[in-house]
């Protein structure tokens, strides 16, 4: 084989394991911008124990066997905001086999500005509380709003940055209540 013939299939292999490696980049990209790529479902969702805006104590392992939502978010955020009738709906289908809670991840907001902004939704009658023990690190939230589902057993099932849809909520909480 003449050595022309050899450059050109090595050449060849060298540009297919090229766009090979850009499409899984590309891939990985597209799913963490679509929020798609999360934590190991097996993962055991970090307890906590947070007083909800009302001074009552929430531990995150006093709720197994029912699904958690936790929403990471702040009351300043205009995402956070537009998603609440999101979370409202979902509240009001599914508030009998679901906990909510809102976590506030601001340390500079009071538990008397959450509860303002809580009480601007009339729906929103879920828990709300502060992040007093360090859980948008616990939970590796770098942007809000972020959504964390935690399955009957207290593990991670789904991880959702940015708005979350009517319709992916539904799903991934009806997944999990089958």
């Amino acid at each position: 084989m003449s050595q022309q013939k050899q450059f050109e299939m090595f050449a060849g292999k060298k540009k297919w394991v090229w766009t090979f490696a850009v499409a899984i980049i590309l891939g990985l990209l597209v799913s963490i911008s679509l929020g798609l790529w999360h934590q190991n479902p097996t993962d055991m969702a970090p307890d906590f124990i947070l007083k909800d805006t009302n001074g009552n104590a929430i531990r995150l392992s006093d709720f197994r066997g029912k699904v958690v939502l936790l929403n990471f978010m702040a009351t300043w955020c205009p995402a956070c905001r537009s998603e609440m009738p999101v979370l409202g709906q979902a509240w009001v289908k599914y508030k009998d086999s679901v906990v909510l809670i809102s976590i506030d991840v601001d340390p500079k907001e009071s538990d008397d500005v959450l509860r303002g902004f809580a009480q601007t939704f009339h729906y929103a009658t879920w828990m709300w509380a502060r992040d007093t023990a360090n859980l948008a690190k616990a939970y590796g939230v770098n942007a809000i709003p972020k959504t964390v589902i935690i399955d009957k057993n207290g593990h991670i099932s789904f991880v959702h940055s940015g708005v979350i849809d009517e319709q992916t909520l539904n799903n991934q909480i009806e997944l999990l209540n089958g």
